[in-house]
């Protein structure tokens, strides 16, 4: 095996390209996942700051449900006391994916009945009589609202409860 000074030199050449590559794919791959981050963590924050994205289940109620007089820069139908606003709706009817206390993965829909923010753990029943569930946050790897179809974050939907309760003075 015999290999002269030109496949050294391509070898060089091709291995130092391989990396540089490697490198700019792990800089933007790294990149990607910040923004990623940053995004969530905007998410979160507004939500914290009472904020309702779409994704959360919401009802429609009055602002004078929540012991909130409404700004007088609000158009006329809203002064008028036509308008409604979007609330976090705190049992919602969702189709969960969870892992069961054996580790196996189960689905159900529930109506939830309660939702304990200090312990992180949903309470709901099914449309069986008798069929309640009980399941930890941490257990949960999927939710979507029930008659939409549409996927939430459990997370989020969480911080918006949160927030309204401490807006009604129950936090």
């Amino acid at each position: 095996m015999n290999i002269g000074l030109a496949q050294w030199h391509f070898f060089a050449v091709l291995s130092t390209g391989g990396l540089i590559l490697l490198a700019l794919m792990w800089f933007a791959w790294h990149r990607v996942i910040g923004r990623r981050e940053a995004e969530r963590r905007i998410a979160a924050a507004r939500v914290r700051s009472g904020h309702v994205p779409l994704e959360i289940p919401t009802v429609r109620g009055r602002l004078d449900d929540l012991g909130e007089t409404p700004p007088d820069t609000l158009p006329e139908w809203f002064i008028q006391g036509k308008g409604e606003h979007a609330i976090v709706d705190e049992q919602p009817r969702i189709r969960i994916r969870y892992l069961d206390p054996h580790g196996k993965k189960a689905e159900c829909t529930i109506q939830v009945d309660h939702l304990d923010v200090q312990k992180k753990i949903i309470t709901g029943h099914s449309e069986l009589p008798g069929d309640i569930h009980r399941l930890p946050l941490h257990a949960i790897t999927g939710a979507r609202i029930a008659d939409s179809g549409q996927r939430f974050n459990i997370d989020l939907w969480v911080d918006a409860v949160r927030v309204a309760r401490r807006r009604r003075g129950q936090a």
